[in-house]
């Protein structure tokens, strides 16, 4: 299949090109009927996964350069609901900046983005710019807030981290927010991941992710870290939650009720 793609590309620029590429891959995707079904899912599992990574790319280019699934999945609102206009927000891991651009705009809230990458943070200065908005090279597991903020930002970081537990305390103590903003992949997005996981796949959503939570493995990580979790919600295979330090003053009013 490696050595169709190349040749199927460019057929599936007419119509009726398509009925031809269908046919081969159906054809293709058959032949694993002969195989064991360890096996044929295998191939097929590979197959998809170019295919779903060719899928994000399209996606990136569709919206110039950020993921469809910032528009479309509105993943946005669980963040800018819960930062009051005036807030100091720390953004750690902000990537491109859509995320702590949509803070400053929609919020009204003072943001910083940290990321060690400086590609996409050329892309963020470039793109994304905003009264109170600043965007900081640094590796988070190094680099220390410049002073305190009142809401620290972690989308979809925590999972490419190893010292999880190390950096969420170190944040707790060093910006020392009122409020944590999580999102991170869940572990029981689909059925496919404990059988990929089974079949000696790969079955994380990036390969870069350490881990893959589920709500027992956050609750935990967040009360090693000093945290309590105070909302969680699940939705689009994701877990979105806001924790307090813990035995602060609003994190036991809420708990109390």
């Amino acid at each position: 299949m490696r050595r169709l793609l190349p040749i199927l590309d460019p057929l599936v620029q007419s119509r009726a090109a398509n009925c031809w590429v269908m046919f081969v891959v159906r054809l293709w995707a058959s032949s694993t009927a002969r195989l064991a079904p360890e096996e044929g899912l295998r191939r097929l599992l590979w197959v998809d996964d170019h295919l779903q990574e060719r899928i994000d790319w399209l996606a990136i280019e569709l919206d110039e350069g950020v993921h469809a699934k910032h528009r479309l999945i509105g993943y946005h609102d669980f963040f800018v609901d819960r930062v009051s206009p005036g807030d100091r927000v720390l953004d750690v891991g902000c990537g491109k900046g859509e995320l702590a651009y949509d803070l400053s705009i929609r919020a009204g809230a003072q943001v910083t983005g940290v990321d060690f990458s400086p590609s996409v943070l050329a892309f963020a200065r470039e793109r994304f710019q905003a009264e109170g908005l600043a965007f900081v090279e640094g590796d988070v597991l190094a680099w220390r807030p410049p002073h305190e903020f009142d809401v620290v930002v972690l989308s979809n970081v925590l999972e490419h981290i190893s010292s999880r537990v190390e950096l969420l305390r170190e944040l707790r103590m060093t910006a020392r927010p009122k409020r944590f903003l999580i999102r991170v992949p869940s572990r029981e997005r689909h059925w496919l991941v404990p059988l990929r996981e089974e079949l000696g796949l790969t079955h994380f959503s990036d390969p870069t992710h350490e881990t893959e939570y589920t709500v027992p493995q956050l609750h935990e990580e967040a009360r090693e870290a000093g945290l309590e979790i105070e909302e969680l919600e699940q939705r689009w295979g994701e877990i979105w939650a806001s924790a307090r330090p813990a035995g602060s003053l609003e994190a036991r009013a809420i708990l109390a009720g």
